[in-house]
């Protein structure tokens, strides 16, 4: 009696494991999953983002790719790689870089308006503040522009994957890549 119900127990793990593998095949590294976890995420089977102190480091397949300011960047970074757009992944980077030099350098202008600094050059530095947060402004756009772009991408993708097995793809859509 106690052997069936071992035996049995012992057929039940192994069932569940093999179900639990699958899943994990089919779901998790799936070519179109992203999964986020504490201060990592793993995009579409290769890349792996991991969260440093001031930016975000990009592995594919275990190697250091790049390192980007925004886990956002990031994403989209993967996703331009992913369809081997090398131009919207360099543009990606390149403006990211620019963005957040940019806001570094308003901190830096705020900072010194915040000092005991003589009004004499309170105006020249406040003068190149509004020049500073036009050109992020600037900067934020085109970025924004390439970011659209990669999740358009990721959507088409997705869409043209679903349509081939036959699934209806939503219509609806969240914000956010």
């Amino acid at each position: 009696m106690w052997g069936d119900r071992m035996v049995d127990s012992q057929f039940r793990g192994v069932k569940i494991a093999q179900v639990l593998e699958q899943l994990l095949e089919e779901h998790l590294l799936h070519p179109n999953s992203i999964l986020q976890s504490k201060d990592t995420i793993r995009a579409f089977g290769v890349y792996t983002i991991v969260k440093e102190k001031t930016h975000f480091k990009i592995y594919k397949n275990k190697d250091l790719a790049t390192e980007i300011s925004s886990a956002k960047c990031a994403l989209a970074w993967c996703i331009a790689d992913k369809y081997n757009d090398t131009c919207l992944a360099h543009k990606i980077k390149t403006q990211d870089y620019q963005y957040s030099s940019k806001k570094y350098e308003i901190a830096c202008y705020k900072n010194i308006l915040n000092s005991t600094v003589p009004t004499s050059r309170k105006i020249p530095i406040e003068h190149k503040l509004q020049e500073t947060f036009i050109q992020a402004k600037y900067i934020k756009k085109h970025l924004d522009k390439c970011l659209n772009l990669a999740k358009y991408y990721q959507l088409k993708g997705f869409e043209n994957e679903t349509s081939r097995l036959g699934i209806k793809y939503p219509t609806k859509v969240s914000k956010g890549i």
